[in-house]
């Protein structure tokens, strides 16, 4: 072999294989590349799914008639023992969060949609703690009627007292609070904001007609016997005149969650230019009593100037009576009341 030819090949294997060492850095750098092209979107989601996971809380801590409680953030089996929560939740769209309620005494708008969906947990008075141990809740809420059964539920899952106040100032505030935990706890703060803003535009407008529609009275009929609710700090009813504008023809004596009882010749004599009549024993199913409007119907009361110039509400006595304090209750109330005043 010439000294030419002995120089060339080591020259040539040189060459040969600083090629193939510049192909396999170029095939790597592509493969690289590949693969952290291909990893960028993974990774994208996974921060995103991070994000949301972080963003989404796990309780939340809400304000009760029993002050501020730590809850699970949209429970998903959940125990209702109030029949103006049940209605809240209703209207805010969580009705499957919803496992147990009372079947007693659900007005019908409720029934519809919880009676065949949802496990009978007793009464609103004695509750059935072997259904409600056996829906295995992640919440109950009790409140009003149920209110005192709040150290028992407490042994069976955490549990949150809603009731709803007396008297204009106190319910008022008892239904802000009321609306807003629960549009925290079902994640839909802003539809339960929406919705008091809507019942209180509809609550101004018309305490506004109230104010030139004369004086008037809310009474009860229950087991043929009349009751009588005026306007009192601590009134069942008190809302109708210092929250809608209804000038009271007459003040409250005694407090009682059935009113004060009265004769059809007090009602005579007081002469209401306006009547709101609620009928206890149509709301609660009593079977064979007599209708508000048949016990009402007689020589005193037709002698009213209510009476007489057909300004006289027979309201829907479970919203005012069973379900008070729902968002879908309130509203059907201020609407009676509205076209009674208008």
């Amino acid at each position: 072999m010439s000294v030419v030819t002995s120089l060339r090949v080591p020259a040539l294997a040189a060459i040969a294989a600083l090629t193939l060492a510049a192909c396999a850095s170029e095939s790597a750098d592509e493969a690289g590349s590949s693969s952290t092209a291909s990893a960028e979107p993974t990774t994208e989601a996974t921060a995103t799914a991070a994000a949301e996971s972080a963003e989404t809380p796990t309780e939340v801590t809400v304000a009760t008639a029993q002050g501020d409680v730590t809850v699970p953030f949209n429970p998903q089996t959940v125990v209702v023992f109030e029949h103006g929560i049940l209605d809240t939740i209703q209207t805010l769209g969580a009705s499957e969060n919803v496992a147990g309620v009372p079947h007693h005494a659900l007005p019908e708008y409720l029934s519809a949609d919880f009676e065949t969906s949802t496990e009978n947990t007793g009464t609103l008075f004695e509750p059935d703690y072997e259904a409600i141990n056996a829906v295995e809740p992640d919440l109950i809420i009790v409140g009003g009627r149920s209110a005192a059964t709040l150290p028992e539920m407490e042994e069976i899952a955490p549990t949150i007292d809603l009731s709803f106040d007396w008297g204009s100032a106190a319910f008022q505030e008892s239904f802000v609070r009321n609306t807003t935990s629960l549009g925290q706890i079902f994640g839909a703060e802003e539809d339960a904001q929406a919705a008091l803003d809507e019942v209180t535009a509809k609550v101004q407008a018309t305490a506004a007609s109230a104010a030139e529609a004369g004086p008037g009275i809310v009474v009860m009929t229950s087991g043929g016997e009349l009751s009588a609710y005026g306007p009192s700090e601590e009134g069942r009813y008190d809302f109708v005149y210092n929250l809608l504008g209804v000038e009271p023809a007459a003040d409250q004596i005694a407090i009682d969650s059935h009113g004060d009882a009265i004769s059809f010749e007090y009602l005579a004599d007081l002469d209401p230019e306006l009547l709101i009549v609620l009928d206890r024993d149509a709301a609660i199913g009593t079977e064979g009593a007599e209708a508000a409007q048949a016990i009402l119907d007689n020589d005193l009361v037709n002698g009213t100037t209510a009476v007489a110039n057909d300004d006289v509400l027979y309201a829907d006595t479970a919203n005012w009576y069973l379900s008070f304090g729902g968002l879908t209750s309130v509203n059907a109330i201020v609407d009676e009341v509205s076209s009674l005043v208008e």
